[in-house]
């Protein structure tokens, strides 16, 4: 079977040094099962892993954060939708520390939003 990233990572001095065999907890791989794979085998790799593969990340792309694609066309809802959740979230904020010309305010202009 063709290992795209396997390939990939082979051709590249992307890794950090990282001398310590030590295991994920959950699932027994090492780190440099990951180097030779390209993969981790289940979540908690990531928290075991953390330092050598957030320096791998960082040589390979611009962030380490997953951000996702908006799919064309949608990226107008999409921001959309993240406003009202900010401001809804802004409102119970204000509500809860009984800032009510401020939940006022929010309170109009996610009227406004939603039509």
């Amino acid at each position: 079977m063709y290992d795209l990233f396997s390939d990939f990572f082979d051709s590249f001095d992307v890794f950090p040094v990282y001398h310590e065999e030590n295991r994920c907890p959950n699932c027994g791989r090492t780190y440099y099962d990951f180097q030779k794979s390209g993969r981790l085998g289940c979540s908690e790799c990531y928290k075991a892993f953390e330092n050598p593969v957030r320096s791998t990340l960082r040589q390979i792309q611009k962030n380490t954060t997953h951000t996702g694609k908006i799919p064309s066309g949608q990226s107008a809802e999409l921001a959309k939708k993240k406003r009202l959740a900010d401001l809804k979230a802004q409102l119970a904020k204000a509500v809860s520390t009984e800032d009510y010309e401020l939940a006022a305010k929010l309170h109009k202009e996610i009227k406004n939003i939603e039509g």
